[in-house]
């Protein structure tokens, strides 16, 4: 007779060999699902407000099949530990299943536990990723071209061609580039599981972001006298400027909170938070590289370029502080010690190759440009910035930072709606250009002042 499942000891933690690109196709295919579950949900929703019962009784009945694939897609991977420890009322005989039998040179008894199987997380080098990315917008680019300039029915069966797998690739490397750098810099063991978690979350939160954005906040504008909020206009401003920064910075916040009991640290809290942060950059950058091929290879290169390096990290760093804010804020009421952080139990990992039963090593040494990369990051305990221990300091700059991004562009186009076309792009691409080297500079110093928190 089996012995009962019994929790398993503290700090053991199994895990089979996995494929680093296994994780990306993985989130890949969770994000179209989750993309396809919000549209559906955003028709009830209008189903609701618009008094159409059919449509939404129906909508809700189409979610439910995609709500149960979610959940079965994210069940656990679970493997049957067996531990043997001698004792004197334990025997040298061990019947096992499938007609086996176990015998030890000494009596022991056997202990059964059910352990998740959760390797650490692994991603691909980040420079495969943005060399992949980079090859993906130039092929891209060539493939939609000849659309642009000709009719013929050869041109724009290429770019459909061309167009589905640059648009996969296009909405989602970039922020697996970004995931894969902070995982290799933050230096904390992840598990996968957890990486998943960080990054599903980012993804869930777009939903009460999109009602705030898509229904709340304009209701509300109508309410007191706004009904224009087409480009161009102080309704647009508005939604921009408050609705977004707000909404979108509160939802992504309460999902970094949603994962407390992972939260160990500050620096666990900065991780959490920036994962998320790109969690929700995936699902809005699927809708905006879609919206992009309007343009075919123009619009669909600068949109994607401008997000992978300015919006994607912009979104991971804002929430990165709400994050640290939050971790910040747990650790103290939960009355760990910073001084404590650093000497806490680490799990013992064990990592197996499920084929051959053998342990295998998944440590990785950083290559040259990730070397490179992580000694421009660092500068001295002393010259680093003080990052913000109040959740309510943490988040209010995360929306100050989202706010001034999406106003000061709004600005800028308005300023130069009648000017001549060209002197438009000019000074929209201009004030891209500013922005992003101002995001990566305050990036760097987010960054370099992460690596010296406590973990």
């Amino acid at each position: 007779m089996m012995a009962p499942l019994t929790p398993p000891p503290k700090g053991l933690a199994l895990a089979s060999k996995s494929s680093p690109w296994s994780t990306i196709w993985r989130m890949l295919g969770i994000v179209l699902l989750l993309y396809i579950i919000a549209q559906v949900m955003v028709l009830s929703l209008f189903g609701i407000v618009e008094g159409d019962s059919e449509l939404t009784i129906f909508s809700l009945v189409c979610s439910v099949p995609l709500l149960l694939i979610f959940i079965y897609a994210r069940r656990p991977k679970l493997t049957h530990v067996i531990v043997a420890n001698p004792s004197p009322t334990g025997k040298t005989q061990h019947v096992l299943n499938d007609s086996r039998m176990l015998m030890t040179p000494v009596p022991t008894s056997f202990s059964h536990h059910l352990v998740k199987d959760s390797p650490p997380l692994e991603m691909p080098p980040t420079s495969t990723l943005w060399i992949v990315f980079t090859l993906t917008v130039i092929t891209a680019f060539l493939g939609l071209l000849p659309a642009m300039i000709s009719e013929e029915p050869i041109w724009l069966i290429l770019a459909v061609l061309v167009g589905v797998p640059a648009w996969l690739f296009g909405f989602s490397l970039p922020v697996h580039a970004w995931w894969a750098f902070s995982t290799r810099h933050f230096q904390i063991m992840t598990t996968k599981l957890e990486g998943e978690k960080m990054l599903i979350a980012g993804m869930l939160s777009t939903f009460p972001a999109l009602v705030i954005n898509s229904l709340l906040f304009p209701l509300l504008l109508i309410s007191v006298g706004i009904y224009s909020m087409s480009p161009g206009t102080f309704g647009e401003f508005l939604i921009l400027t408050v609705s977004a920064p707000v909404g979108e910075e509160l939802c992504k916040a309460a999902f970094v909170l949603s994962l407390y009991k992972l939260i160990d640290s500050p620096k666990r809290g900065f991780q959490i938070g920036f994962s998320v942060g790109l969690g929700f950059a995936l699902l809005e950058n699927l809708q905006y590289i879609m919206g992009s091929f309007s343009g075919l290879a123009v619009t669909y290169s600068l949109t994607t370029v401008i997000r992978g390096i300015g919006s994607i990290p912009g979104h991971a760093l804002w929430t990165g502080l709400s994050g640290v804010s939050i971790g910040w804020f747990l650790c103290t009421k939960r009355g760990i010690k910073t001084q404590s952080l650093d000497t806490q139990d680490q799990t013992n990992w064990v990592v197996f190759d499920g084929g051959t039963g053998q342990i295998v090593n998944t440590q990785r040494e950083l290559t040259s440009m990730g070397r490179t990369v992580r000694g421009w990051l660092y500068k001295p305990f002393d010259k680093v910035w003080n990052l913000p221990r109040s959740p309510v300091t943490g988040i209010s700059l995360a929306i100050l930072g989202h706010a001034m991004w999406n106003g000061s562009s709004w600005i800028v186009s308005w300023l130069f709606m009648e000017t001549d076309i060209v002197v438009q792009v000019i000074a929209s691409l201009f004030w891209i250009v500013v922005m992003i080297v101002t995001l990566w500079v305050i990036g760097r110093e987010i960054l370099a002042a992460v690596m010296h928190l406590p973990s």
